[in-house]
């Protein structure tokens, strides 16, 4: 299972070399479906990318500061900066996985 992360810790574990962030919910279906997707990209690439999840009824505030306007969307970080275009509603491993490759 991924880490999940907030608004007081989002910095510091974004602050890797390489991190793809999950933001989605537990109610949300598309969320679900892709779980078990970003649980085995999680495992492929662990030691090289680290994989957080952020829940999108948290905050507010920090949902707001984020941009999240659709849940499942993925955020891509390389050194703390955000690289690449945000996944937004991603359906299969291929574009998630594509965009990890970027990171490496």
């Amino acid at each position: 299972m991924l880490e999940v992360i907030n608004g007081k810790n989002y910095a510091e574990k974004t602050a890797h070399q390489a991190v793809v962030v999950n933001v989605g919910a537990s109610w949300c279906p598309d969320c679900r479906k892709i779980e078990p997707i970003m649980e085995n990209l999680a495992k492929t690439y662990k030691g090289k990318v680290e994989f957080f999840k952020v829940s999108f009824d948290e905050s507010q505030d920090f949902k707001e500061s984020l941009g999240i306007r659709k849940i499942p969307t993925l955020i891509f970080y390389k050194n703390a900066k955000e690289v690449g275009e945000r996944l937004v509603e991603p359906s299969s491993q291929k574009p998630i996985e594509d965009a990890i490759k970027t990171l490496l």
